[in-house]
């Protein structure tokens, strides 16, 4: 790959991560004149947030609730697996 394919490489991956935010955790939550209000990142100067019009959310939420249930059953799936194949290693 030459330099200059890097540089576009990069441009574009710049571009991709300043269009979307990834939430590890919140550290906040509120509600005020129809918005829920949700801080996240570095509580201080870099805290975020996202506002959200709550009816809006409330049409979205059976969707997001049902993704969210499937989701941790998945992770809490592999999580069981990878401490039954830890505990066959310690048995060994």
């Amino acid at each position: 790959m030459t330099q200059k394919q890097k540089i576009k490489d990069l441009e574009k991956q710049l571009k991709h991560a300043k269009e979307n935010t990834y939430i590890y955790e919140t550290n906040h939550l509120h509600c005020n004149d129809g918005e829920i209000h949700i801080g996240f990142g570095d509580i201080g100067e870099n805290e975020k947030w996202l506002v959200w019009n709550v009816n809006s959310l409330f049409d979205d939420l059976p969707y997001i609730v049902s993704q969210v249930v499937k989701e941790q059953a998945n992770m809490q799936k592999w999580k069981l697996q990878s401490l039954k194949e830890s505990l066959k290693e310690i048995k060994q």
